[in-house]
């Protein structure tokens, strides 16, 4: 199978939207490594302080329903996550 260094796709974050309102911020960041984690066996998953901004309008409850992140492999096991552009 070809490595994957540049990724591109598109995360789904539909059932933390729709969950409690008190950590739905931070569930998302923890979503989006579990996610990167689960797909290219990374132990470490640095995110975009752009990404981060991209996730939610106020860093509290109003979280995006999906979000197209691109993946970029730094090191042996330590990728970096960036907001993808969507075009439209």
């Amino acid at each position: 199978m070809k490595e994957k260094d540049n990724f591109e796709m598109t995360i789904n974050l539909r059932k933390i939207a729709t969950s409690g309102r008190s950590r739905r911020y931070a569930k998302a960041l923890n979503h989006i490594k579990e996610t990167i984690t689960r797909h290219f066996n990374a132990e470490k998953v640095i995110i975009d302080p752009i990404l981060a901004e991209a996730i939610s309008t106020n860093k509290k409850d109003k979280v995006v329903n999906r979000i197209k992140v691109i993946v970029n492999k730094i090191d042996e096991k330590t990728y970096l996550v960036k907001l993808g552009i969507k075009s439209e």
